[in-house]
């Protein structure tokens, strides 16, 4: 027997009662679920879609439908990473690479401006901090659509990337203004290291809205394709 709308979006409530909130993880699932609920009220028309529902999620084991859950997490994040190398080898050939470059000479030439010799750094870092902030705010108001959707909240995660490496550049800033005061090839070695960090963390900000921007698409795709069913 062929499940109707109604039955479709009762087996959809099902899962999400199994602790699955977003969408799209719900209809992978439900591609792996609906035919085998089929199947079972086919062999009984009496059968309750419940009741198979209970009897196909007790198939999965213990686990229920977490391995499918994480398998399609997987596949998400990996689609990601590989959004993510493709916008970085676009950056490299991009004009982008100059601005960052201007920003760094710039605070650079300034640098007997601030209060050390390396306080250009830590213009850097505040300079940074700001722009993040900003685009993180931007993501946030403009993903209220997309929020029940795990295709594009899993983008959320390369914003772990921006505190590790700047609290390990603000520590390092740290210890080369309060600990190698004296100019040795290993301060040098320590500001090439961090202005390479930061350097990295300001192309980020050009290449993270590439990378939503592709998600989003993938989610929109899906947001039409679960509207058709």
């Amino acid at each position: 027997m062929k499940l109707s709308k109604d039955q479709i979006g009762q087996l959809k409530n099902l899962i999400s009662y199994k602790g699955h909130a977003y969408i799209d993880v719900q209809y992978e699932i439900l591609d792996h679920v609906a035919c085998k609920v089929e199947e079972l009220m086919e062999e009984n028309p009496n059968l309750p879609l419940d009741e198979a529902f209970r009897k196909v999620f007790a198939r999965f084991g213990a686990k229920g439908f977490n391995e499918l859950d994480a398998s399609y997490q997987r596949m998400i994040e990996k689609r990601h990473r590989s959004y993510f190398w493709e916008e970085f080898k676009r950056f490299l050939l991009s004009y982008k690479v100059l601005i960052v470059m201007g920003i760094f000479t710039l605070f650079y030439q300034f640098r007997y401006e601030f209060e050390s010799e390396n306080g250009w750094i830590g213009g850097l870092l505040i300079l940074f901090v700001c722009c993040a902030v900003t685009m993180a705010v931007i993501h946030w108001r403009k993903s209220k659509k997309y929020r029940k959707y795990a295709s594009f909240n899993t983008t959320g995660n390369f914003f772990i990337i921006f505190p590790f490496v700047y609290q390990l550049c603000s520590f390092s800033y740290i210890l080369l203004n309060n600990s190698l005061k004296d100019e040795t090839i290993w301060t040098s070695y320590g500001v090439l290291g961090i202005t390479v960090l930061l350097a990295s963390m300001f192309a980020c900000l050009f290449i993270l809205p590439k990378v939503f921007q592709r998600s989003q698409a993938d989610t929109e795709k899906l947001i039409q394709q679960y509207q058709t069913n």
